[in-house]
């Protein structure tokens, strides 16, 4: 006989479904409310290049708004300038994952940093 899913199983799993999607939620309300706050403190060139960098940058999480960057300083020709990146995974086992923290200047002394992976 296979395997066979009872009713206290079922009811489990969707518990946990449920509070996973309500972790996601307030995940991506949090991410709504950096946004916000960095869009009223940058130029909109700046915030549109932001919205591109976290788009690009595969799954990105952890967004906030910091008092110091983490990382080594880069310049890539942004319009921010100099940004910092921590890659703390590079390559990984199968030589293409990427992981870290990017930390892009707000230009009043913080920084917008965030995680990612890829």
């Amino acid at each position: 006989m296979g395997f066979v899913l009872t009713e206290e199983d079922a009811a489990a799993m969707a518990g946990m479904e449920k509070q996973m999607m309500e972790e996601m939620t307030k995940e991506s309300q949090r991410q709504q409310d950096v946004l916000a706050a960095i869009k009223e403190v940058v130029k909109p060139e700046v915030y549109d290049e932001i919205i591109t960098e976290i788009q690009s940058d595969g799954y990105t999480f952890d967004f906030k708004i910091a008092d110091a960057p983490i990382g080594t300083e880069q310049d890539d020709g942004a319009s921010w300038g100099k940004h910092f990146v921590n890659q703390t995974t590079n390559g990984g086992f199968t030589g293409d994952e990427y992981a870290g923290t990017v930390s892009i200047p707000l230009g009043d002394g913080r920084f917008f940093q965030f995680s990612y992976t890829m």
